[in-house]
């Protein structure tokens, strides 16, 4: 039988079956067909968008899950970590440092090659083994990558069918991205159609993720993955209580389309806390009540560090409270990186009034200092020789979401 916590899985991959998944619409469709016609998505977007969710439920339904080398975090790896997994995936094993001397290796023809330097990767055959025509026995052969261009590991990958998915970019290394760019060349030179390879990460600008590049850009396909829209959260909601065959009110269904502000993760949260509640009822029936103090729920012990950095944050006295007023501008504007112009006319929209850039430019700084949190930042540039004038940006993306969500709880939007 179907349980609440069977079909709405916060914080977990909706690729199990009963699990509720919600269709993403276009954003799924140029997913599939940039997959289809052998090009790499780059699917970029804010935190907790369903960026990862969305692929591999793609890769599942549509692929063969025992070709998937899913690298959950590029965060202090190397690009000969990637190409490790995947050798392992295939059936070798890898001797995961690099090396500096002489070495002879048997290659997988079984010839016999001298190689002299830096070998990259050594990694060793377990499926694939060979009659030794001297001693008659077995041995292993050996196969060294020496750098990430090698042909040899994209032959072996198309051959093999891996679906490569690298999730979290933003947190890669300047020496992994530099890398990424050159395995990516091999790809393209390699006219790939079975080995895939799929590109994630948090960002509102694709370049800060994989390195533009004019031997990459026409095989990359950016997609930018937005928050849910009404109809996605509509039918996420919907799927999941008639699989539970719970009904649920008009006005609960609207307050958990809008209160989740388009965040996946936020929404399973909320349906499942309000539908463990209707489950137990005969009738089964899910009213406003047991959304709102799911609401609280999800305050309470998902999100009170957040809480608390929000409240620490803003005023709770005066009219205009502009350093509130700043922080909703902040989360209710799509891009990543927020000018004080957009803040400005955000905060002019709340208030019904003029509001001018020095008006806020005091309460944004304070925002700023250790005093406050800090919550907010500037954008420092590539180079490291100071910050980009007029650019801000959240020191935790996660509260992006949150004061959307904070801001419908307190009945101001």
């Amino acid at each position: 039988m179907l349980t609440p916590d069977k079909v709405f899985r916060p914080g977990k991959l909706p690729i199990n079956p009963g699990n509720v998944y919600a269709n993403r619409g276009e954003s799924e469709n140029e997913f599939k067909k940039s997959l289809r016609r052998g090009f790499i998505p780059l699917v970029f977007g804010e935190y907790g968008v369903g960026k990862t969710s969305m692929a591999r439920h793609i890769v599942k339904s549509n692929y063969d899950e025992d070709k998937l080398v899913n690298v959950e975090s590029v965060a202090d790896k190397d690009i000969s970590d990637v190409i490790s997994q995947c050798l392992e995936k295939i059936g070798y094993s890898v001797e995961r440092k690099k090396t500096d001397h002489n070495s002879e290796t048997r290659s997988l023809e079984q010839g016999a090659e001298a190689s002299i330097g830096i070998d990259w990767i050594k990694a060793k055959i377990f499926s694939k083994r060979a009659n030794s025509s001297t001693q008659g026995g077995t041995v292993e052969s050996e196969f060294i990558v020496k750098s990430p261009t090698d042909s040899k590991v994209i032959e072996l990958c198309e051959d093999n069918g891996i679906i490569l998915i690298l999730d979290e970019l933003h947190r890669a290394t300047d020496s992994f991205l530099d890398d990424l760019v050159k395995f990516i060349k091999a790809y393209g030179n390699s006219n790939c159609d079975n080995f895939k390879i799929i590109l994630l990460g948090t960002s509102s600008d694709p370049s800060k993720l994989v390195q533009k590049d004019p031997g990459i850009d026409r095989l990359i396909e950016d997609l930018h993955l937005k928050s849910m829209d009404d109809d996605e959260r509509q039918q996420l909601v919907s799927s999941g209580m008639n699989d539970l065959a719970i009904a649920i009110s008009d006005e609960a269904l609207r307050k958990l389309v809008s209160v989740c502000v388009g965040s996946p993760n936020i929404l399973q949260y909320l349906c499942l806390e309000s539908s463990e509640a209707a489950f137990e009822r005969e009738p089964r029936n899910l009213e406003l009540a047991d959304v709102n103090d799911a609401v609280e729920e999800y305050v309470k012990k998902k999100e009170s560090r957040l809480y608390r950095t929000y409240m620490q944050a803003v005023e709770n006295q005066g009219a205009k409270r502009y350093r509130k007023q700043i922080l909703r501008a902040m989360s209710e504007i799509e891009d990543e990186y927020v000018t004080m112009e957009q803040i400005r006319s955000k905060v002019e929209s709340y208030l019904d009034v003029e509001v001018r850039a020095q008006d806020l430019s005091g309460s944004l700084r304070k925002l700023k200092e250790t005093q406050y949190g800090p919550v907010l930042r500037d954008i420092e540039k590539n180079d490291g020789s100071g910050t980009i004038q007029n650019y801000t940006t959240f020191i935790d993306p996660a509260l992006k979401a949150f004061i959307r969500m904070q801001v419908l709880r307190e009945g101001n939007g």
